[in-house]
């Protein structure tokens, strides 16, 4: 099969509007390198009747100095090991294990507390946290964590409680002082609210959150000069704080700074193109003359009469800096009081770079009930289920958003793929087909077809397909490419194989697949010296694959290299035994073959010794 780099991309997955954009993940862990017993046998490991147990409870009694019971130390290994693979309900699991057996480890708790609150464990959280303050009553990591649940459950005064403790603690911490601030906004008792805003500002100068709230605050108060002046800091801390720079826009336009508010509702327009409120103000102000203000603008927004959820801003900005665990602490937070749909899409897309697509199908699981016609969250969730290994759930939930769309080509496309990922290669044609009838303009469609109809050995009809890519894209490399390696292995129109390579590499230069196919024109061409250039300078940029050493075997044996090609059929060999996705590389040597080829090399070399 003629190799296509892209399909390892394409076929694994659905393809469609992506709700997000992605981001690199970081790696986030040290994880302590142990050989551990599956958490499965975790129950049936009795340690209490062991000799290093009962020579701990003799220790227990003699000092007061910490020992780390072996049983602790065991489930912490496992909670390691469940953290190391983002499974942070087995991780909470396992620690409740190590306090149970050493409830004297403060620092534990606290990593118990926060993998609670991570898991969505409110209830037991809750339980863990009161119990572990009274052991631990100055303990601000867990009072945190603790204030933030009973603010979000509506449990204001028990928030204040532990939220004034923390800053009895820490007096020089921003956070407790913010979220004491929303407490006392939604108890109405707005001059305590002001001065904790203030306590932020002053603990933390570039905090734009804490500039954003008093500015809300001055709002309220009345004080739209000293909200000009918050707001303004908060914008210029964060450019792309949306909400912010809405309440600084609507400030201005009160205080009738005409011009500059239009600056800022125009800036506002391209960093959010789809909020129709900005675009609306926009309007509204450009009617106005500069002697009145607007009746639109006479009352305070409704986002600006009850303060907004200060952990969906604190996660999105954790989530922009890509600290994505405490973004989903924060998301998690969110849910307290009510379900929200933003919440829910950016913990699924932070479950997906975590590696767990099974959380994240649990949250769009939910979305799609939320919005059961909605067909971009049936189509994401479809790509969630493929990722999890779960291919026929996303074929039938495609098929579910094909029924509510019957006309949308994008989503036979999508279905196209999910075919292709079992193997269904005629239902792939077929709906790649129909996508096709419903959007001929798309060089995408014509090149997917063309890699499906060519594992089906349809050999004409995929080049037919890959040139009308190259027609609706002259740009398409890929294209270019597969054309060019097509008739280089039937040994046909090799001059045109060469210039569609040429054309290829003029776009990727430093494609190692593309330099392959060159080689290998070259190679039918006659011109070994050449082919062997282009395939060493492809190994440069791909990582090890088994055509392209058996590819590099052959040249070397035309130009009578034995070891050469001895040492690089080998390595073919040994590489087509490593277990591959089949979409990684379609095309894969014959191992019988090789060991021929192997065996006549070595033949050669013995004759010549």
């Amino acid at each position: 099969m003629a190799r296509n780099p892209n399909l390892k991309e394409n076929c694994p997955r659905l393809t469609g509007k992506i709700l997000w954009t992605p981001f690199a993940l970081a790696g986030w862990m040290v994880v302590a390198n142990c050989s551990t017993l599956p958490p499965t046998q975790v129950a049936d490991n009795d340690l209490s009747s062991s000799y290093a147990v009962k020579s701990l409870s003799v220790k227990h009694t003699e000092t007061k100095k910490f020992s780390r019971d072996p049983r602790s130390y065991y489930h912490y290994l496992l909670a390691l090991k469940a953290e190391s693979k983002s499974r942070f309900e087995d991780a909470a699991s396992h620690y409740m294990e190590v306090v149970r057996h050493d409830p004297e480890m403060e620092d534990m708790r606290e990593i118990l507390s926060q993998l609670l609150l991570r898991s969505g464990q409110i209830d037991k959280l809750i339980e863990v946290s009161q119990e572990s303050l009274e052991r631990f009553p100055e303990n601000p990591v867990i009072n945190m964590i603790l204030a933030d649940v009973l603010a979000g459950r509506e449990d204001y005064y028990g928030a204040l409680k532990h939220y004034r403790k923390v800053t009895e603690i820490d007096p020089g911490g921003s956070r407790a002082y913010l979220l004491q601030g929303t407490v006392y906004d939604s108890l109405k008792q707005y001059d305590q609210a002001q001065e904790m805003y203030r306590q932020v500002t002053l603990a933390e100068p570039g905090n734009p959150l804490g500039h954003h709230f008093l500015g809300q605050s001055h709002i309220r108060a009345g004080n739209l000069e000293a909200a000009q002046v918050s707001l303004e800091k908060a914008v210029s801390l964060r450019p792309n704080f949306i909400q912010a720079r809405e309440h600084f826009a609507w400030v201005l336009i009160k205080r009738e700074k005409f011009k500059e508010a239009a600056r800022e509702l125009k800036l506002l327009v391209k960093l959010d193109p789809r909020n129709k409120k900005v675009r609306a103000y926009l309007d509204n102000l450009q009617k106005v003359s500069s002697e009145e203000t607007p009746k639109k603008f006479a009352q305070i927004p409704d986002d600006l009469k009850n303060p907004i959820d200060i952990h969906l801003s604190i996660a999105g900005i954790f989530y922009e800096q890509a600290m994505y665990l405490k973004a989903l602490d924060e998301f998690q937070l969110t849910l307290l009081r009510k379900d929200k749909k933003e919440s829910r899409m950016l913990m699924s897309r932070i479950y997906e770079i975590l590696g767990r697509p099974d959380k994240a199908i649990e949250e769009f699981e939910i979305l799609r009930k939320m919005m059961p016609e909605s067909v971009e969250i049936i189509r994401y969730t479809a790509r969630l289920y493929s990722l999890n290994k779960q291919p026929h759930e996303a074929i039938r939930l495609v098929k579910i958003a094909v029924e509510i769309e019957p006309k949308n080509d994008s989503l036979y496309h999508s279905l196209s793929l999910a075919y292709m990922a079992v193997e269904k290669h005629d239902l792939a044609i077929e709906n790649m087909r129909t996508a096709i009838q419903l959007n001929d303009k798309k060089d995408s469609y014509y090149f997917e077809l063309g890699a499906l109809l060519e594992r089906l050995e349809s050999y004409s009809d995929a080049i037919d397909n890959m040139q009308r890519a190259i027609e609706l894209n002259p740009m398409h490399s890929n294209a270019h490419n597969f054309i060019g390696y097509m008739y280089a292995l039937e040994g046909r129109y090799l001059d045109k194989a060469l210039d569609h390579l040429k054309k290829a590499l003029s776009i990727q230069p430093r494609n190692g697949f593309f330099l392959d196919s060159l080689g290998w024109i070259y190679f039918k061409k006659g011109d070994s010296e050449k082919a062997l250039t282009e395939i060493k300078k492809a190994m440069v940029y791909v990582e090890p694959d088994p055509v392209l050493y058996d590819h590099l075997g052959d040249v070397h044996f035309s130009l009578k290299n034995y070891e050469e090609a001895s040492g690089a059929w080998k390595t073919s060999l040994s590489l087509t035994k490593v277990k591959k996705d089949d979409l990684d590389n379609g095309e894969m040597p014959d191992a019988k073959t090789l060991a021929s080829k192997i065996s006549k090399v070595n033949r050669l070399l013995q004759e010549s010794y």
